[in-house]
């Protein structure tokens, strides 16, 4: 598939979002709901867009959710790299990101204690970086990260 070199409108950003998230809605029932596992989305409370609660334990796992592309981007996809950068807020909320890599549909699911601290306008932000290879796999740092959704119950 070609790059389309510009920026992505408000509603294909929105639909990207929602594509990621449900996406990721998905897999976590299919992955959890047989282990006493039920998923939410998240629409009252600021910080993460995915319960997972367990009706038994009472165990909650808080998820964010990032979906990245550069089909139509004004970034240039020659590096092959893209972050997934969280807010002070969301870090601290959420116990785990899960970053959605579109046009790979490579899902990365990282505790939020993982994720590497920078700067931007005095501002604390969170971000978990994948590089691919000629090969499109990731980078060893990133790749053990690469669907484990088995992690998140851990």
């Amino acid at each position: 598939m070609e790059h389309i070199s510009k920026k992505t409108t408000q509603n294909i950003s929105d639909a990207l979002r929602e594509i990621g998230e449900l996406s990721s809605v998905f897999y976590l029932y299919y992955y959890f709901n047989d282990k006493g596992w039920s998923v939410y989305r998240n629409y009252d409370e600021k910080g993460y867009d995915i319960l997972l609660f367990n009706e038994k334990t009472g165990e909650k796992r808080k998820i964010e959710v990032k979906t990245r592309q550069r089909l139509i981007s004004s970034a240039s996809n020659k590096n092959k790299n893209t972050h997934f950068t969280l807010t002070e807020l969301e870090k601290n909320e959420a116990d785990f990101l899960i970053g959605f890599w579109f046009e790979y549909n490579m899902f990365f699911i990282v505790p939020t204690s993982k994720l590497m601290e920078t700067k931007s306008n005095d501002k604390k932000l969170y971000k978990f970086i994948v590089s691919l290879d000629k090969d499109n796999k990731p980078d060893e740092n990133s790749g053990k990260y690469l669907g484990n959704w088995g992690d998140v119950i851990k």
